[in-house]
């Protein structure tokens, strides 16, 4: 429990870092651009404990499954992260665009088999990132979570 909890704070004061707005930041629709992440799980992700972060700073987000409008910063929770893939994708022009998210042993006297997360961002419909991460069983926060930032 001491890991879920250490993994939600990380989570949620990443996403408060890509949320902070200035005078300096322009109107929504005038700059940004439309932005979708798959996160595809594979491997025993259901013995993991799981969080991730979206943020889309200047519009809402969306589920890919049920077309529901969430606001952003979105953050999953290992309940969300159970199936094998999620997909959001902002409702309009992002000004800026952050996923961030970690996984942890779900318990510590069990040796889970490693599970894979393949992490795919799109921007106006086109492919810029494709990460491939693989989480092995152990006490400590993998070395190899997920931190990416685009405007």
């Amino acid at each position: 429990m001491r890991k879920f909890l250490y993994l939600s704070a990380v989570c949620v004061c990443m996403a408060l870092c890509f949320v902070g707005c200035s005078e300096d930041d322009d109107e929504p629709g005038e700059k940004g651009a439309m932005y979708e992440v798959t996160i595809e799980q594979s491997g025993d992700f259901r013995s993991f404990i799981k969080s991730v972060v979206v943020v889309a700073n200047g519009t809402q987000l969306k589920d890919g499954v049920t077309g529901e409008s969430l606001a952003s910063p979105v953050i999953l929770s290992d309940e969300e992260l159970a199936v094998e893939k999620v997909t959001l994708s902002t409702t309009g022009k992002a000004i800026e665009f952050a996923v961030s998210g970690g996984v942890v042993d779900g318990e510590d006297g069990v040796v889970n088999e490693p599970m894979q997360w393949v992490v795919v961002v799109r921007k106006n419909g086109k492919e810029i990132e494709r990460k491939s991460l693989v989480f092995r069983d152990g006490k400590e926060i993998s070395t190899d979570d997920i931190n990416l930032y685009y405007n």
